[in-house]
């Protein structure tokens, strides 16, 4: 998967210095009797499962993963407000999915740079185990834009090449050790989302909303290749989703 290209580094950049700054602030409306809250010991365990898998993981681009890679930013700057994801109910066994939507609109300046980007993220999950606090499958998606997009999914993801995504599928043990699998082929679709009023300031803000899609993935284990899973998702009648917002000039 590779990342490697000046958009990339500018949002890194951006991102770090918001979470640096102290600009995010969580605004989180969880609780009461909504079907769609989730349960703060399920969202711990989606969250470490993605940690585990994009941390430290040397096999994967440096931009990426590491303390300081977009996937660490983005969820400092994601995770404090995903209080919602929506059931989806999969086949005849009773199977549900969680899955929850993230676009990124970007038009800003730092250090002179002018960054303007789009991104849509697709997290989704099923299986939690409470007794061990691990997932059986966790999804993440990437694709360029936001709604409508139409991307296939492959290996490597740029910014800047609309029609490209990447995705990842996720398995967690029950002692907590994960394997991944990389997108070879797929695709993301988004039709549509809307928001409600955006709460926080001129520089940081974030909307709560729905986001309309589906997708598909065929994976491959990272680093060997050696298994491939398939999976598939349509929430086509309305995901729960955030829009995080940035605009301005930062430092």
């Amino acid at each position: 998967m590779a990342l490697s290209n000046a958009i990339f580094t500018h949002m890194k950049r951006l991102l770090l210095t918001l979470t640096l700054t102290g600009v995010i602030v969580a605004c989180s409306d969880a609780g009461g009797v909504d079907p769609e809250a989730i349960p703060g010991p399920e969202l711990v365990a989606v969250r470490m499962a993605l940690d585990s898998a994009f941390l430290h993981d040397t096999s994967l681009d440096p931009a990426f993963t590491g303390d300081s890679g977009l996937y660490a930013l983005m969820s400092v700057v994601v995770f404090p407000f995903m209080d919602r994801a929506t059931r989806i109910a999969q086949g005849s066994g009773g199977d549900t999915t969680r899955v929850a939507g993230i676009e990124f609109d970007i038009d800003a300046t730092q250090g002179g740079s002018h960054i303007t980007s789009n991104l849509t993220a697709i997290l989704a999950w099923r299986g939690y185990h409470g007794a061990t606090g691990t997932m059986d499958s966790v999804f993440f998606l990437l694709g360029a834009g936001r709604a409508p997009i139409a991307d296939s999914l492959w290996s490597r993801f740029t910014l800047d090449t609309t029609g490209t995504g990447t995705g990842f599928v996720i398995h967690q043990a029950a002692d907590s050790t994960v394997k991944k699998w990389l997108s070879r082929s797929g695709h993301l679709h988004t039709t549509s989302s809307q928001y409600g009023s955006s709460q926080g300031g001129s520089t940081f803000n974030v909307a709560r909303g729905m986001l309309n899609g589906e997708f598909t993935i065929t994976a491959k284990s990272v680093p060997d290749s050696s298994t491939t899973v398939t999976s598939a998702l349509d929430f086509g009648s309305g995901a729960r989703a955030v829009r995080v917002k940035i605009r301005g000039t930062l430092p």
